[in-house]
């Protein structure tokens, strides 16, 4: 994983809409296999990803299942049209065993994916037109990435067949305490006895119960970037869990594709700026369940 790490790192120079997203990656690679069963190498042949190459592939990973070939999973990713989504099919096309089945974006529904990134017109890769979330056929589909906006995903994933795997990537599902986030997302939530499916989708310390798990619960950046540090040094009774106080930064696409006056370019650029100070909202919520 360090290897991983450092190459990611290194081609950062060359990723310019969605930075913010390096650390989340690799959780997000690693979770994909770790759902699905599967062991994972990662290649030394490693090539640049500049917007709009042709060549999207900056890393060439090779999975199997018990060391033999099989079948490719069929993936379905809702919410696709947004900036998380997008990172989604970019990580999905990388992975020999599976194949997108279905892609979703109610507000570009009916656009092919090209017309909405324009750097995988070229690509190659032979991806599904945008749908509604409503019209997917899960008949064929083996998981599910849900990138969808907070409070959305809750019924969606309630909905699904028992058979499908679940990765969400909102805060749906990051806190164990149904009343707290109430508190801090405005409202109760809808799939209360799924909460009792959930794993928690660090893999560094939940990577066995990851491998059976139904439905994963992705961590957020503020969260891995925090919990990471904190959590072996809390084990070890190294520091204190009294008056921890973390002063994190993200990149302005972490606020998500939606065109917003605070976070236009003349707005954000060459500055830092507050956000959902004493507020509620997915990043100023308190880290949950490794942190409880």
């Amino acid at each position: 994983k360090q290897h991983f790490q450092s190459k990611l790192y290194k081609q950062r120079a060359y990723h310019t809409k969605l930075h913010h997203f390096y650390i989340d990656h690799l959780f997000i690679l690693f979770l994909i296999t770790e759902i699905m069963s599967v062991s994972i190498s990662v290649s030394p042949a490693l090539t640049p990803r500049t917007t709009g190459s042709k060549n999207l592939r900056c890393l060439r990973v090779y999975a199997s299942a018990d060391g033999s070939p099989s079948s490719k999973s069929q993936i379905a990713v809702l919410g696709a049209s947004g900036y998380t989504g997008s990172e989604i099919v970019r990580l999905l096309s990388l992975h020999p065993n599976m194949e997108i089945s279905a892609l979703t974006g109610n507000s570009n529904a009916g656009k092919v994916f090209e017309n909405v990134y324009a750097q995988y017109t070229e690509s190659g890769l032979k991806l599904p037109r945008l749908v509604k979330n409503e019209e997917v056929d899960y008949t064929e589909v083996d998981a599910v990435f849900c990138c969808l906006p907070h409070g959305t995903t809750q019924s969606i994933v309630a909905g699904l067949p028992k058979k499908v795997k679940v990765v969400d990537l909102s805060a749906d599902f990051r806190l164990r305490d149904i009343e707290t986030y109430a508190e801090w997302y405005g409202g109760p939530h809808s799939a209360v006895e799924l909460q009792k499916e959930v794993v928690y989708g660090l893999t560094e310390l939940n990577r066995e119960a990851l491998k059976g798990a139904r439905v994963v619960a992705n961590p957020g950046c503020y969260p891995t970037s925090v919990q990471l540090p904190l959590v072996p040094l809390l084990q070890a009774g190294l520091i204190s869990p009294e008056d921890i106080i973390i002063d994190a930064k993200s990149g302005v696409s972490g606020a998500g594709r939606a065109a917003k006056v605070p976070n236009l370019y003349v707005e954000v650029a060459e500055g830092l700026h507050s956000y959902a100070f004493l507020e509620g909202g997915s990043a100023a919520v308190p880290c949950p369940r490794e942190l409880d």
